[in-house]
């Protein structure tokens, strides 16, 4: 397996991208995400990547002070496509393989309607995308950080992948919002195993760097995606209760489960 830094949440807001890439890399991170890459020019994220080695993983579509996404609202059709569109791009002028698509907040629109105008969208981004290489990812958020979204539960996102029907649709699991929710771990990842594309990782209590002797159940899942092949990568989207370097301790724990065969963070077999 390996492990991505996530350069949005790792970093307080006042530094650079350009360090937030020397950094991760100093420490021997080889792979990145980024949640919203859209306020400087593709070219201007593409030049520290490249400086520093680093290969971006992931990205979100666009969210703004007005929505969280937009892919299941429906009167905001023609807004969702000029905002994947511009994700596409993004991604495909960084050589990002996979965006996770926001679906938005649903709270007060009928299921039905809004779970038909997610389809829509879906296949519009999917039509999009084709040919690219870039596989579309959705995410099931929890209800604590944001009350309303679209779905909170992974059954919930594997049905709709899975009506989806297509290769380039798939489920994107993270750790940290199903402890939020109290679903048992490991089990929710079995059961959504197959189509589980990116892993994401953090503490449940406030979202720090995992705390492994505390919640045991994460050990677990990693060496279950061990066990199972899992050839995909495991983002660390944590905010450091320190400094990030300092919070990359839970590595070693990994290290000695024998998750991890070398010093670098990116390479574990």
């Amino acid at each position: 397996m390996r492990f991505a830094a996530n350069l949005s949440l790792l970093f307080p807001e006042h530094v650079s991208f350009a360090e937030r890439c020397a950094r991760v890399a100093a420490q021997g991170f080889s792979y990145v995400e980024m949640l919203f890459p859209y306020d400087l020019h593709p070219q201007e994220y593409l030049l520290p990547l490249e400086d520093h080695g680093l290969q971006p993983l992931l990205i979100n579509t666009p969210i703004e002070a007005d929505h969280f996404g937009l892919a299941a609202l429906p009167e905001a059709k023609e807004r969702f496509r000029a905002d994947f569109d511009r994700a596409l791009h993004t991604a495909y002028s960084l050589g990002v393989p996979a965006i996770h698509v926001m679906a938005g907040i649903t709270q007060h629109i009928e299921a039905q309607h809004w779970q038909d105008t997610l389809q829509e969208n879906l296949s519009y981004a999917l039509h999009q995308a084709a040919g690219t290489g870039i596989t579309l990812q959705l995410e099931a958020l929890n209800r604590r950080d944001l009350p309303g979204y679209a779905y909170w539960n992974p059954a919930d996102v594997l049905t709709i992948v899975q009506a989806m029907n297509s290769p380039q649709l798939k489920l994107q699991f993270d750790f940290y919002h199903s402890l939020v929710e109290g679903l048992p771990l490991l089990e929710t990842l079995q059961s959504c195993r197959d189509m589980v594309s990116h892993v994401q990782i953090a503490d449940p209590a406030q979202r720090h760097e995992p705390n492994l002797q505390q919640h045991p159940e994460m050990l677990q899942a990693l060496l279950y995606l061990l066990n199972t092949q899992y050839l995909g990568s495991i983002g660390c989207e944590y905010k450091p209760a320190a400094q990030f370097e300092q919070g990359l301790k839970f590595l070693v724990i990994l290290q000695q489960a024998g998750l991890c065969t070398t010093p670098e963070h990116t390479s574990c077999t």
